[in-house]
């Protein structure tokens, strides 16, 4: 359903779609702690016709670590994700190329895109916010559909922010966070941003943490 909505998107705008959502079923049902990234766009021109992001993703691992060009943005989400789901401190995650089993957490996690179709390296915002009205609809549909216990917004909860109805949110060091309906939202900076992988992980950590056992 999800693929033919994003098909439709896509071919509006005379481009190939990239197909998103849960990266692999049976190891997301399955996680403790549903997880699901709202980030902008592919680095991707699309020009090598319609991609899986999904499948992508759950084979980033190689044996040096992350596969080569995806390790900006997916080493802090592969350090954040770890830390929720399996309760690691900061002290206690390797890197990524020293350990590349750290990596597998990825398959637990659902990973959507505001821009079904391929992008650059830095979003427009102007595109996005245009992408986003057509792709409203869709994006609200998979964040029901997936049930996740936490979303991360990678600077991306400013387009959804009229259209969720959330609480004010606390501030956590460099991210935001609230709760609604046992689903915590966090507001944090892209992954792929210069704040600190430290940072990062710590802040979205505590904003978790928080959360976590209230109503």
């Amino acid at each position: 359903m999800f693929e033919e909505r994003t098909t439709e998107i896509a071919e509006k705008r005379g481009k190939s779609p990239i197909f998103d959502g849960i990266v692999n079923e049976e190891a997301y049902k399955n996680a403790e702690t549903k997880i699901l990234w709202v980030l902008k766009e592919a680095n991707s021109t699309g020009e090598d016709g319609e991609w899986d992001l999904r499948g992508a993703i759950d084979n980033l691992k190689t044996d040096k670590g992350i596969k080569n060009g995806w390790e900006k943005t997916f080493r802090k989400i592969i350090y954040v994700t770890n830390g929720i789901i399996n309760g690691t401190e900061w002290d206690d995650i390797p890197y990524t190329n020293e350990d590349p089993s750290i990596i597998d957490v990825l398959k637990k996690i659902a990973y959507i895109n505001i821009k079904k179709v391929g992008g650059i390296s830095k979003a427009n915002d102007n595109e996005l916010q245009e992408y986003y009205n057509e792709s409203k609809d869709l994006l609200i549909d998979q964040i029901n559909a997936y049930s996740p216990d936490v979303i991360i917004f990678g600077n991306t909860y400013r387009f959804f922010q009229n259209d969720l109805g959330l609480p004010d949110f606390k501030v956590f060091g460099t991210c935001h966070a609230v709760k609604k309906s046992n689903v915590i939202y966090i507001d944090a900076y892209h992954p792929g941003s210069r704040i600190s992988e430290e940072d990062y992980f710590k802040d979205i950590i505590e904003a978790y943490n928080s959360f976590r056992n209230r109503e």
